[in-house]
């Protein structure tokens, strides 16, 4: 009798085991994925709650890791703001949350010579009212970030 109570119990737990394991997966609107482009650099501000990271191609990666004097015609750089939100599974941690906008700055051939290209996205309706207004200064300051070093 007591070889049965353990064996129906032991059966339980493997059949209760053999289900799928729950995966996580982030939710569709905070992913962003552009084939091509590299992470520049990242920050955060805590107190507009904001996670930011400037992404680029080749030619920018070269140029913001300082390679480059002047801009060239190719650069492309993109800079994506996320909200920060409490990570669910750290204690203590912010994670990204929603996407807000992605800014893009593009350096193209002009008549006499580069010319850039500035649009913004936004995605989140919010964002509309709080978006960077003057052009110049956003492009300024993705143009002045330098590439993070990695190990």
């Amino acid at each position: 009798m007591k070889n049965r109570i353990i064996t129906l119990i032991i059966s339980t737990f493997t059949f209760a085991a053999c289900h799928e394991p729950r995966k996580l997966a982030p939710a569709p609107e905070t992913i962003f994925d552009d084939h091509g482009m590299h992470v520049i650099t990242s920050f955060y501000n805590e107190r507009t709650r904001i996670i930011l990271v400037l992404y680029g191609n080749d030619d920018a990666l070269a140029h913001a890791g300082g390679e480059q004097a002047a801009h060239m015609p190719g650069e492309v750089f993109k800079l994506v703001t996320w909200d920060l939100k409490s990570n669910p599974l750290w204690f203590g941690s912010d994670i990204n949350g929603g996407l807000k906008t992605i800014e893009t700055v593009t350096v193209r051939p002009g008549a006499s010579g580069p010319a850039i290209n500035y649009t913004i996205e936004n995605r989140s309706p919010a964002t509309g009212k709080s978006a960077p207004s003057d052009n110049a200064e956003r492009i300024s300051f993705i143009f002045a970030q330098r590439a993070s070093v990695f190990p």
